[in-house]
């Protein structure tokens, strides 16, 4: 049994309101891993393989915990596992539920709301030892957002790579043949039209 010196407690509040209280071990409590989701695409009959940046993946957590017999209120470590099997795999509008996260860790790497994808329970001699999977919950608005925002940014991209003709009417076109013309007096062009 660990000493309340090595504990923190995470705290979950679930849409319904529920709550769960995780005493963690400060050592090797929480662990969150974010990666950069990238686009592999190939052009046609091009066999050369381009990478685009999407963004990041949801974070995932993972919570170590241990669940111990409490002689005071007489719960033992496998009805507070029942207890937290339950909370843990309530659905909420046809999809598992969405739970706010409270602590520093999550706080900092900017993760508010979670879901669980998987929590497992093993036996050991004292009680038992948890873990907790979670998924960070990105609500579909700001999914939105964020998608709109980089469909934005890639089209204004696009924009300013497309070819400049002097029947191209762009605002961008114009003010690049206005300086091209203005270069080629000079005699210092780079532009390439």
């Amino acid at each position: 049994m660990m000493s309340m010196e090595d504990v923190k407690v995470v705290k979950l509040i679930c849409e319904t309101g529920e709550e769960a209280i995780l005493p963690v071990e400060i050592e090797n409590g929480i662990e969150i891993q974010k990666n950069i989701r990238w686009d592999d695409t190939s052009g046609d009959g091009n066999s050369s393989l381009s990478r685009e940046y999407q963004g990041y993946e949801p974070a995932s957590i993972t919570i170590n915990f241990s669940l111990y017999d409490d002689e005071d209120s007489g719960v033992t470590a496998i009805e507070k596992a029942e207890k937290l099997n339950k909370l843990f795999t309530k659905i909420v509008n046809s999809r598992p539920a969405v739970w706010k996260i409270v602590d520093i860790h999550t706080r900092a790497r900017g993760i508010k709301q979670v879901q669980v994808s998987s929590f497992r329970t093993r036996e050991v001699e004292d009680g038992i030892e948890a873990v907790l999977e979670l998924i960070e919950y990105i609500p579909p608005e700001l999914n939105k957002e964020k998608k709109t925002a980089q469909a934005e940014t890639t089209a204004s991209q696009d924009q300013k790579t497309k070819t400049c003709t002097e029947q191209n009417t762009s605002e961008y076109c114009r003010e690049l043949l206005v300086k091209w013309e203005k270069e080629k007096m000079e005699g210092k062009t780079q532009l390439s039209f």
